[in-house]
Formats: C-alpha cells, structure tokens, sequence
C-alpha cells in the first residue's frame, strides 16, 4: 500500500528528528516478541509442547479465563499466530500510524492504538470465548480507522494481489477493511487474529478521532445538533420575537388548512409560544 503521488507531498508529516516515533517503538516491540516466541518455539521444538507453548499459555480465550489466567489480558498482544499475521498488522501500523502520529500525537496515537486492542480483545472475549486471540491487529485497524477519520479524501494505492494497482480513497479503503472483517467474523475465518474485535475498535477509533475535532459528522449527529441550536435559539427569543417569527406563521396555516395540517413540531412550537406568552415554561 502506498500514497498516490500527486497527494503524497500534501499530507506527508516527518517524524520528529533525534528521536524514535511511538509507532517505531510499538513496532519494534512486536516484532521483537514475536522474535523471542519464534526462538523459544524453535529450541523447545516438540519437548514439553514447545510448538504451541506461547500460544497455550498466552493468547485470550474463555477457557483460559475460566481457569484463572487472568494475565492473558496483557499478554495477547505481545504473540501472533504466524508471520503472516504480524506482517499485516506491521504494514498497517506503519503506513497508517506515520501519518497518525505526527496530527494528534504521541499520547493520542498511543491511546488510539492500545485502546483498540482493549476494546478489540474484551468484545472478541466476550461474544466469541470459545476461539483464542492474538495480536495487535484490532489495534491495527484502529489507526487506520484513525487515519480515515482524520485524511478521510487522501487517495491510497493498494496493490490487489500484489500486482494490481487500485486506487482508494483512504475512507473507502476503511469501509473495505471493516466488511472484510464482517466477513470474517460471520464465516468464522481465520477467528485467531478477532474479526468482530477488529470492527469494535475501528468504531472506537472513530470516535476518539471525533472527539479531537476530526472527521466529518454523520447526518443523525448534524440532525442532532441543529436541534439543540434550535432549542436554544427559541429559549433566547422574547415573546414579541417567538409570536412574530413562530407563532404568525402557524396561525397562518391554521387559517388556511385547519389544526390538523399542523406537524407535530409545529404543535410543539404552539406549547412553546403559550408558555412565553404566560412565563411558565412549556412540558
């Protein structure tokens, strides 16, 4: 995956000089774990269950809870299933955090990466218990939600197949990514890396990434707010103000089609309009 060319030079941040960036330090670190799973997997070889030792002891499942492995909370993260697995959740950290990092920061990127794979592994625990999970991958994703939120128009080059060159919009890349963990978690494909995990916390990143004033607002929460505006334009006006630019209108229509033209906002405004006349606010 890489940047189209003709935005690349627009939305491109560098790193801070003179010292490693939290995306190159979270990455290291998994790459350095699973190193260290690889190696202990590798001497153990099949003596006392060395294949599989990390994955037994250390990957979140309902069993392993059950028996009281409470530490397998914080010890997920730290193995993947197959190399594989670490290099798509590495690719997309890179890509994606590089880009992250430098807009909200350290702190903020790091709260949206490790809040990704709690909220990620706490939902995967707790609708699918029976299939153990690994890795960063929800927190993964939810950079890249992140990042969709954030540079939602900046177009993305993704390879199909390693071959084919497609060009994405990052937050359409985003809704691909989402349906294809759907499909994952529907068909129970590959359950290890937690699909449904991998949604929660693209949900979650999205909202962090709100919260910081990225992102443009869904239609029910611009809804939502034009309402209170609305609201609390109302309670400002005075009497003489609401009876000429609310209640003479409705009056109007009242004339002209009877009550029953009204709209329930309209007969809610005429509550309103009696209570200001009267000084007792409306129910």
């Amino acid at each position: 995956m890489r940047h189209s060319r003709r935005q690349l030079q627009t939305f491109i941040r560098p790193w801070a000089a003179g010292r490693p960036s939290a995306t190159a330090l979270l990455i290291a670190l998994s790459i350095g774990a699973f190193c260290a799973q690889m190696a202990t997997e590798f001497f153990l070889g099949d003596r006392h269950g060395g294949k599989d030792l990390f994955f037994r002891w250390l990957a979140l499942d309902g069993a392993g809870i059950h028996a009281g492995d409470y530490w397998r909370f914080f010890t997920f993260p730290l193995i993947h299933h197959d190399p594989l697995h670490l290099l798509a959740s590495m690719l997309l950290l890179f890509f994606a955090g590089r880009e992250v990092e430098p807009i909200v920061g350290a702190r903020h990127f790091t709260a949206i990466f490790l809040g990704g794979i709690i909220v990620g592994g706490l939902t995967q625990w707790l609708v699918m218990p029976e299939f153990p999970i690994t890795g960063v991958a929800a927190g993964a994703v939810a950079v890249f939600a992140a990042y969709a939120t954030i540079l939602p128009e900046l177009e993305v080059v993704v390879h199909l197949f390693f071959v084919l060159p497609l060009r994405l919009r990052a937050k359409y890349l985003a809704l691909a990514l989402v349906g294809l963990s759907a499909v994952c978690w529907l068909t129970f494909t590959v359950p290890v890396i937690g699909p449904l995990g991998m949604i929660v916390a693209s949900f979650y990143a999205w909202v962090y990434a709100q919260q910081l004033g990225f992102g443009n607002q869904l239609s029910i929460q611009r809804s939502i707010f034009e309402k209170r505006q609305r609201v609390a334009r109302l309670e400002r006006m005075s009497p003489e103000q609401f009876l000429t630019t609310e209640i003479d209108p409705i009056l109007e229509k009242i004339s002209a089609h009877g009550m029953r033209s009204l709209t329930r906002a309209e007969r809610k405004i005429l509550q309103q309009g009696s209570g200001k006349v009267s000084g007792k606010p409306a129910r």
